[in-house]
């Protein structure tokens, strides 16, 4: 990644280039200057963040104002990677809504937004680009659409499934979108829509056939012991760590004369 700053333009053209794309989620200051020394191009501000730093149940309990208060400590890193800001739940719906959410965000410090949703959410999506802001698609299992009883399960083993997901990632592309994440989609649907759309295709659960992957921080360092995605892989144990260092941190204290 060397020094450039990374823009939504650059993502795009990873397509085809035979440069696998990186990707996961931030929420603080120190862990967006962290990952960006890693060299990682492009960080989420996910509302993940309501279940693994807020403590909520699902991602549907995290306002515009949670999300606005994360993108501006992410910001305020200035990182050499590409900020993305998740759209929050019931913001997507309305065209009018969609682009001041959107709007809001990138007054925050976001340089692009992710939106969940296809075909049914059309006439935001097109606002939104129409505006001059770099939109992020999110197709497949979208957390936001579960409604109030979420089943999180792989997407597109049916065929209605199937053809509705394509639909969407087309009409992503077409929309002109910078990217699409495919989320929890089934391996070879996802190895087939990376080969038909004109963006990058960023996996989380979906295979190793995507243009990219994508990861929860917390997830990926040991950091939410409590709950852990069947795909994921953590590499460190980090709760262990930290509780670890936290004993022995208790015993010094209480040991000092």
């Amino acid at each position: 990644m060397n020094s450039i700053k990374i823009t939504a333009d650059w993502i795009r053209h990873r397509k085809n280039s035979g440069e696998k794309i990186a990707a996961m989620t931030v929420v603080d200051y120190p862990t967006a200057k962290i990952l960006d020394e890693a060299g990682l191009p492009l960080l989420l501000v996910g509302d993940s963040l309501g279940m693994v730093v807020l403590g909520y149940e699902d991602t549907t309990k995290v306002s515009l104002d949670d999300m606005l208060h994360h993108v501006r400590a992410v910001a305020r890193a200035k990182v050499k990677a590409l900020v993305v800001a998740d759209m929050p739940y019931g913001w997507n719906r309305n065209p009018q809504q969609a682009l001041y959410c959107a709007q809001r965000l990138c007054d925050a410090g976001a340089e692009a937004v992710k939106v969940e949703g296809g075909t049914e959410i059309a006439a935001s999506i097109e606002m939104i680009l129409a505006k001059g802001i770099q939109v992020m698609g999110h197709i497949g299992l979208m957390p936001q659409f579960l409604g109030e009883t979420p089943r999180y399960k792989k997407q597109g083993l049916r065929e209605e499934e199937k053809k509705k997901i394509i639909d969407d990632a087309l009409f992503l592309s077409k929309a002109g979108v910078f990217s699409i994440v495919l989320e929890a989609v089934e391996d070879q649907l996802a190895e087939e829509i990376t080969k038909r759309v004109d963006v990058p295709t960023i996996g989380i659960g979906s295979g190793k056939f995507c243009d990219g992957q994508i990861l929860v921080f917390h997830d990926l360092m040991g950091l939410f012991p409590w709950f852990r995605p069947k795909f994921v892989q953590p590499k460190l144990n980090l709760a262990l760590l930290i509780k670890e260092a936290a004993t022995a941190y208790k015993k010094e204290v209480q040991d000092a004369t």
